[in-house]
């Protein structure tokens, strides 16, 4: 392009007059035009050069408008929480934080740009809800020529993980020195002594109160030898002496003088010296021996010593040296049993072919390293043994350094911590599941309670309906309606004791059942809440034989997976489709299924046109608490009962689907050769005498006894406070052949007022009503206060009158 130029500045020269000012213009133009192009390239260079930067970066980072905007992100940030870069475009920062946290979240923030504040601790929440710890800092700056807020955040989970597993360190290490046969003592660098172990208390003479009490190391030597000691001490803390042995006279606390010799090293915390560490030997004894042998018998008495301590240490204690190679020093029954002496020497360090494949550059990386930075670190990581058993290690170790100063290998001790591990890991299982158990009890127990309070309701709905059918002649046809209450009300109570065997108040009871009629009662119980988008088609085969189950809950069946069906459908609309047949034995579509193979089946298909479901989806549907619906739209809990419920049955249930096509469940349950005869609706009895004390909390329970008691032949008196009945009896103790009693009352229960009456009249017989069947589990034994039977809300007309009869008939003299 120069060159252009060049050739064309030389023709300018030879155009004469004004059409060479002419061309000379439009070369200067050419010339800035290139110029401003190739400044545009590098700066486009340079933009794109800082994106890849910026994504390369392993903290979130975030550039927000002063409004808290997201204006861009790195890859960090889309890969870690979940979000697209439209989604992220546009949301305001305080979105990615739990809603709970905003507020604190949004204060650090503002104090930070204030100056006020160093960093927001609020953790990260990605698009599936996961949290993720880090530590926030913000700075204001500019971004394409506007002003804006820089946010990086930092992943902390790996630093929690380290201070949890160097306070462990920590409490294994003081566990150990404890425990030395040495005196074993620390001091900062003002010399004072900030710990010391059980052996010194014992060589010394001090207590370790006397220890903690600003006691000053200086007191440990005798006067002629202070000078050298601090001097060496103070040496030692400058970075001036490395770790050493040296020989020095100590004074005890009764003033008596041993000679001992220190083992002295700085203590190290992130590269500063922070204080010195000692362990001192009494030379007491070996000062009495011969000089010749003297060198000879303290080296003795220091590796029996500290080989004593190595073997009673509960792992496999090593050493690499300046070279690389792995010396074992010793070795515990666990390690030993998978591997030998010899194969950890030679493929634990120095050829690592037994550290798995994850962990491997965290160690070699620790080997590099640790002799530079001079600390000591643990490390935990992963072994494979020849069988393939997978052993999680704890590994301690230190940096070693020669009188001179110069690196020597590593020390350190491995521990198998497999075990810890696993229960950790069974911890957590056990809590997710105690959480899930905690759960479905709640469930239970509302359950219960919710029944209760039906069944009372229901009592009052039955006894009249009953009542009313009976009194209006057969040809009327509001007989008919009373008879359909009726019909309603047993339903209610069968669904009721459904809820009841959910929370284990009470079994199912398993009948035969028709279900064609089942399924046509439970689409008119659904048909007004199913949207009229929805078109619902049924082919019902009327000649199916029946089936044994409890009817309340192939009801619960039909009803949860239609109503799964048409959700799937609310918003476009489309079809639901039931079907119903008989299967021969040997069937193609049972040869699936070997326990139903060879018998008559029943075959139940539900269909719907909505979006369908993928593979993943459809491996979880059956699972508790899964669900693809929203909080509102169900609690994962339908499909899963669903299917305990027809396996219960030795029955089957399978799903087909493809995402954009529906979904069609299969229901399989075995035929039985069992024909379903109606019970017709008794008569009232007549001719019942006695005189009877009712007492029940709920008013409309209590009139309904006043006008159906009487109409079975028996007198009454009734009251729906415990006490007031309590005192009407105690008042006339022989006006009253029975008490017919509820169970649960606010001012005292059934059974309390049994109890009470019992204590008037011992002979009087009683009759337990209860809305819910566990109260009588909890309660004491029916037998005693004169308590002979109990019946569960709501009782049928013709069961109470038998209950009555059947209990005064039996109390009456003979």
């Amino acid at each position: 392009m120069i060159g252009s130029l060049n050739v064309a500045s030389h023709t300018i020269s030879q155009v004469p007059g004004f059409a060479r000012k002419a061309l000379e213009t439009v070369t200067a133009h050419i010339g800035a035009a290139i110029i401003q192009a190739r400044h545009e390239e590098e700066i486009a260079t340079a933009k794109t050069n800082f994106e890849v930067l910026f994504d390369t970066i392993d903290d979130f980072l975030f550039i927000v408008d002063m409004d808290g905007l997201v204006i861009h992100t790195n890859e960090t940030v889309r890969q870690r929480l979940g979000y697209s870069t439209d989604e992220l475009q546009g949301c305001h920062v305080l979105h990615f934080h739990p809603e709970e946290q905003r507020k604190e979240a949004e204060a650090n923030i503002t104090a930070m740009l204030k100056g006020t504040g160093d960093a927001c601790l609020v953790p990260l929440r990605t698009k599936s809800g996961e949290l993720i710890p880090v530590e926030t800092r913000v700075t204001p700056g500019t971004w394409n020529s506007r002003p804006v807020l820089f946010g990086t955040s930092r992943d902390m989970s790996e630093r929690m993980r380290a201070e949890e597993t160097l306070m462990e360190s920590e409490r294994r290490f003081r566990e150990l020195t404890e425990f030395l046969p040495l005196p074993l003592f620390e001091i900062n660098r003002q010399g004072m002594v900030t710990y010391s172990n059980n052996k010194s208390t014992e060589v010394f003479g001090y207590t370790k109160e006397e220890f903690a009490d600003n006691f000053p190391v200086a007191r440990f030597t005798v006067a002629e030898e202070r000078d050298r000691a601090l001097l060496n001490m103070s040496q030692m803390l400058a970075g001036q002496r490395p770790a050493n042995s040296t020989e020095y006279g100590a004074t005890k606390k009764d003033g008596s003088r041993i000679p001992m010799l220190l083992y002295s090293s700085p203590i190290m915390q992130e590269g500063v010296i922070k204080g010195i560490r000692g362990i001192a030997i009494d030379l007491t004894d070996l000062k009495q021996a011969e000089d010749a042998l003297r060198n000879i018998a303290i080296q003795q008495r220091l590796v029996s010593e500290f080989q004593a301590l190595i073997d009673n240490i509960p792992g496999a204690v090593y050493r690499i040296n300046r070279e690389g190679k792995t010396v074992i020093l010793s070795m515990v029954d666990d390690f030993q049993n998978e591997f030998s002496k010899e194969r950890f020497e030679a493929e634990l360090f120095n050829e690592p072919s037994i550290i798995h494949p994850d962990d491997l550059e965290a160690v070699l990386g620790s080997n590099r390293t640790i002799g530079e930075s001079g600390t000591s670190e643990t490390l935990t990581y992963r072994i494979i043994s020849a069988s393939g058993t997978v052993r999680w290690i704890e590994d301690r170790r230190t940096p070693a350094f020669g009188e001179d100063g110069t690196f020597n290998g590593i020390d350190g001790i491995l521990f198998d911590i497999t075990e810890r591990v696993r229960i950790q890991e069974d911890k957590r299982e056990l809590e997710s599941r105690l959480r899930n158990t905690q759960r479905l009890e709640t469930i239970g127990t509302l359950a219960g309670g919710i029944a209760h309070d039906f069944n009372n309701i229901l009592t009052p709905v039955l006894g009249y309906a009953e009542m009313g059918a009976l009194e209006v002649p057969v040809e009327n046809h509001l007989r008919d309606y009373f008879r359909e209450i009726v019909q309603a009300a047993e339903r209610a109570k069968n669904l009721v004791s459904q809820i009841l065997t959910f929370s284990r108040a009470q079994e199912s009871e398993a009948t035969a059942v028709n279900m064609q009629s089942i399924i046509t009662e439970a689409l008119k119980l659904l048909r007004p809440s199913i949207p009229s988008t929805i078109t619902i088609k049924r082919n019902l085969d009327q000649k199916c034989g029946n089936i044994l189950a409890d009817p309340s809950q192939i009801h619960q069946v039909i009803v949860n997976l239609c109503t799964n069906a048409f959700q799937a459908m609310e918003q476009s609309g489309g079809t639901l489709s039931l079907e119903l047949g008989e299967i021969a034995p040997g069937s193609e579509r049972l040869k699936m299924f070997p326990r139903l193979e060879q018998l008559n089946c029943i075959h139940l298909s539900i269909t719907d046109t909505g979006s369908g479901m993928d593979e993943a989806t459809m491996e979880r549907i059956f699972e508790p608490f899964f669900t693809t619906k929203s909080v509102n739209k169900g609690t994962g809990l339908g499909l899963s009962v669903v299917h305990g419920i027809i396996t219960s049955y030795n029955g089957e249930i399978t799903v087909e689907s493809q995402p954009g096509i529906g979904a069609t469940f299969h229901v399989y349950l075995p035929v039985i050769n069992e024909e379903i005869h109606e019970e017709p609706m008794q008569e009232p009895m007549s001719g019942g005498i006695g005189r009877i004390l009712f007492v029940d909390d709920e008013v409309a329970t209590v009139k309904l006894m006043q006008e159906m008691i009487p109409k079975l032949g028996f007198s009454i008196a009734c009251f729906n406070s415990p006490h007031n009945a309590l005192e009407a009896y105690s008042k006339e103790p022989d006006r009253f052949d029975l008490l017919l009693t509820d169970l649960t009352m606010p001012e005292m229960t059934g059974i309390e007022l049994a109890r009470n009456i019992h204590k008037l009249n011992p002979s009087i017989p009683v009759i337990l009503l209860t809305g819910y069947g566990k109260d009588i589990e909890l309660t004491s034994p029916l037998n005693r206060y004169g308590i002979t039977k109990f019946l569960k809300k709501p009782v049928q007309r013709s069961e109470l009158g038998a209950a009555i009869n059947e209990v005064i008939s039996a109390n009456k003299p003979q």
